[in-house]
């Protein structure tokens, strides 16, 4: 990589530290959205102007290797940009209103067969009803700790799996 486009990062982070608002907008910029290497291609175009190479712009290598570099820095300091953030949110309050469905569920169903009556039918619903959630939840977790490990993957896997999930 281009050491103008380190020396350039290294400053604008310095300089959002020290109130810069240009700076502080730049860096928020490129937390609110997905950075892909379209969009990371856009802000340094926009925003690290100088430490393009002479005359032939932002090669895709460049990039990709600000990206893998900017990856690394926020993992480095703990940051976690807000998209990220918000759909860890989303999926989260998903989770919590699925399990209390499933909850609300069980308890309808315990109280059915506390009544008595169709015991056996109930009491095999119960059971269908609890390993769906128990299967759904397992799965969910699985989901969420396969996302959590993509965290850690290079720029370009992120790309391959977008490619075979379509």
């Amino acid at each position: 990589m281009d050491t103008r486009t380190v020396e350039l990062w290294l400053r604008m982070t310095a300089d959002a530290l020290r109130g810069s608002s240009d700076a502080q907008r730049a860096l928020g910029a490129l937390g609110q959205g997905q950075v892909t290497p379209t969009s990371l291609d856009a802000w340094m175009k926009l925003w690290l102007v100088d430490g393009t190479q002479s005359g032939g712009g932002i090669s895709r290598t460049e990039v990709t290797e600000f990206h893998t570099m900017l990856e690394d820095w926020w993992r480095l300091l703990g940051v976690v940009p807000r998209y990220r953030y918000d759909e860890l949110n989303r999926h989260y309050d998903e989770l919590k209103r699925r399990l209390e469905e499933s909850e609300h569920a069980v308890r309808r169903l315990r109280r059915t067969l506390g009544q008595g009556g169709e015991q056996a039918e109930a009491r095999s619903v119960l059971d269908t009803w609890e390993n769906l959630t128990e299967q759904t939840l397992a799965t969910q977790s699985e989901w969420a700790r396969r996302w959590m490990q993509g965290w850690g993957a290079d720029p370009g896997d992120e790309e391959q799996e977008d490619d075979t999930a379509e």
